[in-house]
């Protein structure tokens, strides 16, 4: 088993996203169920709901095609767990959460279609150009500077102002720049380094603040891919890379470079757009007319209503933490979802507000 991890970089690719997702999976444990104190967000409504045999059922059949698939990379395998995933998406968009998407899209780019490893490198190579280009350019927006400048006044207060500005106002254009520097022989190198930097920054901010553990899966895992597979290449050039002479080099192009301006217009989703802590997706809560109403809830949902100067609320991303262990997709057709499971228990009409 040794030699065959060490003849195919791949297939330790694939052993690491295997791991990486189950993690997440095992720390999201409970939203992988359809019994649960927080409603599912179907995108269809007409798809039927699994009960709790059928969910075991899938998600035994999730781990094993998982499983077969690192030995076993071709296409019909791969095919399964990228259907697996996005019915199971369907049925709650929740599970559309970075840390599995992005570990399917490389499913999606590491599953063999006639043995071209290299082909399945480009597009490996692509999810990441993407994912960094797109999270950083979607930060150039007033709330991301306000938020950013905020917290570099209360932990580095000393240093000049100035400094604080020209740091806050390049941060999209280094990160956009990380990704740009991917696709280039001459400044992958580098570029993979700011990419490590950046990360560990961002896992050390989270293991002081106690939160964000479900994110570590797909940090190292990015990491990890692009250092072993991507640091010594001399192979994949921006020629290359970018030559539209597969189907799907070109889905994987668009996909991760052309979708996401849709965005840009609010005509494609933040997180699918890549759009990582941004600023720019909304969070909602419900909002009560009284407290009488919140008592005709039942007791899972209401030991999450919060009181503040006599006005009561469900924060929507502290109740989908505590029951499904991830933040509620943050768009308003999963809100008026959810809206409309809470204001079946309640007489008085709801208020979403947004923050």
């Amino acid at each position: 088993m040794f030699l065959f991890f060490k003849k195919d970089k791949l297939a330790v690719i694939r052993l690491a996203a295997f791991i990486a997702f189950m993690l997440a999976m095992f720390m999201s444990w409970n939203l992988w169920f359809s019994d649960r104190s927080f409603p599912m967000a179907t995108f269809f409504n007409w798809l039927p709901v699994p009960n709790g045999t059928v969910d075991v059922i899938l998600i035994l059949l999730f781990v094993i095609f998982f499983g077969v698939f690192v030995f076993k990379p071709n296409w019909k395998v791969g095919g399964v767990i990228t259907l697996l995933y996005v019915y199971w998406a369907l049925l709650d968009q929740n599970r559309l959460q970075p840390f599995f998407f992005e570990l399917i899209f490389v499913v999606f780019a590491i599953s063999y279609y006639k043995g071209d490893k290299k082909l399945a490198k480009q597009c490996l190579l692509l999810i990441f150009v993407g994912t960094y280009f797109w999270s950083g350019m979607h930060k150039y927006n007033d709330l991301f500077f306000e938020k950013w400048m905020n917290g570099l006044s209360k932990r580095i207060p000393f240093v000049p102002y100035w400094m604080r500005a020209v740091f806050t106002y390049a941060i999209p254009f280094l990160e956009a720049a990380f990704g740009l520097g991917l696709i280039f022989i001459k400044t992958r190198k580098i570029a993979i380094w700011l990419i490590a930097i950046m990360h560990m920054i961002i896992l050390t901010t989270f293991l002081k603040g106690g939160f964000g553990y479900i994110v570590f899966p797909l940090t190292l895992f990015n990491v990890f891919t692009l250092f072993y597979v991507f640091y010594n290449d001399k192979e994949n050039s921006f020629v290359e890379v970018f030559q539209f002479n597969y189907v799907k080099k070109v889905i994987f192009i668009f996909l991760m470079l052309v979708l996401p301006v849709f965005n840009l217009v609010g005509r494609y989703d933040h997180i699918l757009a890549f759009s990582y802590f941004s600023g720019k997706p909304k969070y909602c809560r419900i909002h009560f007319q009284d407290k009488e109403a919140t008592l005709k809830l039942p007791n899972l949902i209401q030991k999450n209503v919060k009181e503040y100067n006599g006005a009561y609320y469900l924060d929507l991303n502290e109740w989908s933490t505590r029951s499904i262990h991830v933040l509620v997709y943050p768009e308003m057709r999963v809100y008026k979802k959810v809206q409309q499971h809470v204001d079946q228990y309640v007489d008085s009409p709801t208020q979403l507000g947004f923050y």
